[in-house]
């Protein structure tokens, strides 16, 4: 699934890529609108899939800052990493606690 995810980010980093391109420099007739509205439909769908694994897993899954912004970058595919991510850091998190005793 390691690679599963690295493709996922490798595809959502063209399509946050096109949209960028976009505003930079609009695409000529109707693309333009077009690809503003799948931005903003992308970042809409991203904050309500944040909203809805954070509300329903706060307490299941140790967040990072960073996977804040991984779930609204990636979407499910940086939720996927963050599950996967969940044994190393439940993991480090023992050894920190076993140290500290």
């Amino acid at each position: 699934m390691g690679i599963a995810v690295w493709l996922g980010r490798l595809i959502f980093a063209v399509i946050w890529g096109v949209m960028l391109a976009n505003l930079v420099a609009p695409f000529e007739g109707k693309g333009f609108a077009f690809f503003l509205f799948l931005m903003v439909l992308l970042i809409a769908l991203h904050l309500l899939q944040l909203l809805m694994f954070a509300t329903v897993n706060k307490e299941h899954i140790q967040w990072r800052r960073g996977d804040y912004w991984q779930v609204i970058f990636f979407g499910v595919i940086g939720w996927l990493a963050i599950v996967r991510a969940q044994p190393a850091r439940t993991q480090t998190k023992a050894e920190q606690t076993n140290d500290e005793s």
